[in-house]
């Protein structure tokens, strides 16, 4: 089983600012707009070989809840092996915020906490579901 950072997510206050600004300082290509739900939209950035996710989805609360907050939301770690992945975590005591879920089939995910509180989503992507969303440019999962 291998594992490497995937993506870094940021809640934005407007999605749209953001993207400008990613593209304006860093050269950030748009990837994919994402619809996944009627005040939820994000927005998959290429920055060189990294993957940066923004997050429009409504209004924030307290930063002390990080899946609900303006600003850094999650570290994205995928593995080529779900299942494996997720029952080794589970047994070394990993603090999960949900079941694992999938979005949409060939993608399957779900969330944990480090302990300072950082959230990491482990993720398994089919290339092939991934990638046809790409091509499409917005999907409603």
């Amino acid at each position: 089983m291998s594992y490497f950072i995937e993506h870094v997510s940021i809640r934005c206050q407007n999605l749209e600012a953001s993207t400008n600004y990613f593209q304006k300082m860093f050269d950030a290509e748009v990837m994919l707009r994402r619809e996944a739900g009627p005040s939820k939209r994000i927005i998959f950035l290429r920055i060189g070989d990294s993957i940066l996710e923004l997050m429009e989805m409504g209004p924030a609360s307290d930063p002390a809840e990080p899946m609900k907050h303006f600003g850094f939301h999650h570290i994205g770690i995928k593995t080529d092996d779900f299942e494996s992945a997720y029952k080794d975590l589970k047994a070394k005591g990993a603090d999960f915020l949900g079941e694992p879920f999938d979005p949409t089939p060939g993608i399957r995910l779900v969330f944990l906490r480090e302990p300072n509180g950082t959230v990491i989503e482990l993720a398994y992507r089919d290339p092939k579901v991934f990638q046809e969303a790409i091509r499409k440019g917005l999907v409603n999962w």
